[in-house]
């Protein structure tokens, strides 16, 4: 029957269990296009106060850099992406005694660079960049120096981890979504546009980005991160088909299917129409088992490893389910309760799976469990 498992299967496998999956690396450009320094002027507003190379059209990252709310934080970092680049960025905040500035001086400084990846190894530098720019603020001859120097030094490509770096992300936001986190999981692998709801600080959701991101990094689909997004992002928003973003621009839930197909608030999950996307007793089985082992494990291995394990597991998922629906595809064309089984869905989960066939032009037949095979047929193109 549908559904049905052996008590005794394993949730994951024991090399899973036991050791790291293979690690995914990439080889990107270490090298930066830009930095700079953005600030809040009291009468215009966010600014891109000083950049080098001053040339470089940046337009749209003082409002990133120096997010909605950014006031009610004294520190914040965020990644975000602008013109096909990245950016990272420091944010700090000191009080004041100046009327002129209002009794609060805010500035953040970043860098842009083709991928958010090694744009990470410069937060410390960043971090002392901000603090030094809300206490001296105007002096940047010595961002130039780091730029340059920067690229001077470094090669062409260095080789990349394809991880979460905030150690804690994954486990973290396990335990913030429950079981949407499967709900999630299951909109990415049908390639929707996913938005989260956020406030100040802004780094942890950023690191809940990259973490959602790692769930799929596999040959079958890979959502963009966009990280954080505001307003400003509309038409980005609405020409990427796939992607992963957080905003503290509460307008933009507004936008519904003009720029998102899923919005994330808190630990509920909603369509564009604001109703809310419920769990399937497939997701609650699969949620069960693996905070199960999660429990189990967090006794004897540290935080990392327990990152590592929950991305095996759903790594597992995803690997396990486009190869069963391949192999079928490939072969009689009929995908039976043992294959549901195989992939460890439920019967609640076909309406799901008959969507995701469709969605990716599977030539499958659904298989109903019954005396007489009753089935449902889906031919797609």
């Amino acid at each position: 029957m549908f559904g049905l498992q052996e008590e005794d299967e394993p949730l994951l496998s024991k090399e899973c269990v036991q050791s790291d999956p293979e690690p995914r690396f990439k080889y990107l450009s270490p090298k930066l296009d830009a930095i700079f320094v953005a600030a809040f002027d009291t009468r215009a507003g966010n600014i891109i106060e000083w950049s080098y190379p001053a040339q470089l059209d940046l337009k749209g990252a003082e409002f990133k850099a120096l997010p909605s709310g950014a006031h009610n934080v004294q520190h914040d970092i965020i990644t975000f992406e602008i013109n096909g680049s990245y950016g990272y960025s420091v944010y700090a905040l000191k009080q004041v005694d100046s009327v002129a500035e209002r009794g609060a001086r805010l500035k953040s400084v970043g860098v842009i660079g083709p991928h958010y990846l090694p744009l990470i190894s410069h937060e410390d530098k960043l971090i002392e960049f901000a603090t030094d720019c809300v206490e001296s603020p105007g002096s940047y001859q010595h961002l130039i120096q780091y730029i340059v120097e920067h690229n001077e030094s470094c090669p062409d490509t260095l080789s990349y981890e394809l991880r979460p770096p905030s150690v804690g992300s994954v486990c973290d936001l396990f335990r913030l979504l429950g079981v949407n986190m499967f709900v999630i999981w299951k909109m990415m692998l049908l390639k929707r546009r996913i938005l989260l709801q956020c406030v100040p600080p802004i780094s942890r959701h950023c690191n809940y980005v990259m973490a959602l991101s790692s769930l799929t990094q596999s040959q079958y689909c890979q959502a963009k991160p966009l990280f954080f997004v505001t307003v400003n992002d509309i038409n980005v928003l609405h020409y990427n088909q796939n992607y992963l973003a957080c905003t503290s621009d509460l307008v933009l839930k507004s936008k519904g299917s003009h720029i998102y197909d899923v919005y994330v608030t808190g630990t509920s999950v909603l369509n564009a129409e604001q109703q809310v996307v419920s769990y399937t007793q497939g997701d609650a089985n699969r949620h069960s088992r693996l905070a199960e082992v999660v429990e189990r494990e967090m006794g004897v291995r540290n935080t990392s490893d327990i990152d590592r394990l929950i991305l095996s597991y759903f790594t597992q998922l995803t690997e396990d389910l486009f190869s069963t629906l391949g192999n079928v595809c490939s072969g009689d064309k009929k995908f039976t309760s043992s294959d549901l089984n195989d992939v460890r869905f439920h019967s609640s989960d076909i309406p799901y799976l008959q969507t995701l066939v469709d969605k990716l032009g599977y030539d499958i037949e659904l298989i109903k469990p019954g005396c007489c095979e009753e089935h449902l047929k889906h031919f797609f193109s």
